[in-house]
């Protein structure tokens, strides 16, 4: 999930030479949705119509979760890498868990402990590093840049306490419900603007980011929280990220700035410490991760005859 995730922000560049922004998204928005729709109902989940009871209010979430973690933050991205750097947008998404700490103290009653409130100040203090060279240059288009990519991150931020607040439904139907709804919204800003000028690189760049970073995720991001747990999930956090700034150096020979070194740096600390992730990732993260990557390997001493259990699959 890590790497495709990090690869949205280079695969948007490459879709950007040939593609507006509003085709990107709701091109990217309709082939997701179409995938997890066949998906839910391939699969034996039902989806209520809007004019159900039940179905009336599933929609609703869904079509608030639809705009904030989808159709907003899908329409801002393409618009502010016109004016930022993949890398610089892969850095920024960085601070989503910070701002997710802060969305959930605010509107879904979760506490904000003395620990937290340090990792969302320190996480903040990286943005700010970010935004420093720009704000002192007077590069007033980096600064809009940077701004979109942060409301886009509050768009996923907001959906988090959105899923939170919604009704309980099968979640691969939710998933659906929600990318629909997402790709009805963008729908007619992509036919206004039209396909005239779109190339086949920028199709393949599409249909990339709809199957892959939108679409398979959606479905991992489920497999994952059920196989080993959303804490495990949450580690990708910090690998994405990284794998955007690998991905600009490799594509588009980006240059990689002292300064957002440091601030991407700065916001995995602040990260670290709002979640309580640095022991979280020593205990229970890492082991995983070894099991899953050596499931021969002894995790005790070589006098013990016991070995690490793999990660559980009916969870």
């Amino acid at each position: 999930m890590a790497f495709i995730g990090g690869s949205g922000p280079a695969a948007i560049n490459f879709a950007l030479e040939g593609s507006q922004p509003p085709v990107i998204a709701g091109f990217r928005m309709m082939t997701a949705a179409i995938m997890l729709v066949t998906y839910a109902l391939a699969t034996g989940r039902e989806m209520l119509p809007p004019w159900h009871p039940v179905g009336r209010k599933v929609w609703a979430y869904g079509a608030a979760a639809g705009f904030f973690g989808y159709a907003m933050p899908f329409s801002l991205f393409p618009i502010a890498q016109t004016q930022v750097s993949s890398i610089m947008a892969g850095i920024v998404m960085a601070f989503l868990p910070v701002m997710s700490i802060v969305m959930a103290a605010l509107f879904a009653k979760e506490p904000l402990t003395k620990k937290s409130l340090v990792g969302v100040l320190i996480g903040t203090v990286g943005v700010l590093i970010l935004l420093g060279p720009a704000i002192f240059s007077g590069a007033e288009a980096t600064i809009v840049g940077i701004l979109l990519l942060l409301c886009a991150v509050f768009g996923y931020a907001s959906m988090g306490v959105v899923m939170r607040r919604a009704p309980e439904y099968p979640a691969r139907s939710f998933a659906a419900t929600m990318m629909a709804s997402a790709a009805l919204m963008t729908l007619p800003f992509m036919l206004m603007q039209g396909f005239s000028e779109v190339t086949t690189q920028g199709y393949l760049a599409m249909l990339y980011l709809g199957i892959l970073p939108t679409g398979l995720t959606a479905i991992v991001i489920i497999t994952v929280v059920r196989r080993a747990g959303a804490g495990f999930l949450a580690t990708s956090a910090y690998a994405s990220p990284v794998i955007s700034v690998v991905f600009g150096l490799l594509f588009f020979s980006e240059p990689l700035l002292i300064n957002q070194i440091i601030g991407l740096l700065t916001i995995f600390l602040g990260v670290a410490l709002s979640q309580g992730n640095l022991t979280a990732l020593q205990k229970k993260a890492w082991p995983r991760i070894v099991v899953a990557a050596f499931p021969r390997r002894r995790t005790r001493s070589p006098q013990s005859s016991q070995t690490a259990s793999p990660p559980r699959a009916d969870a």
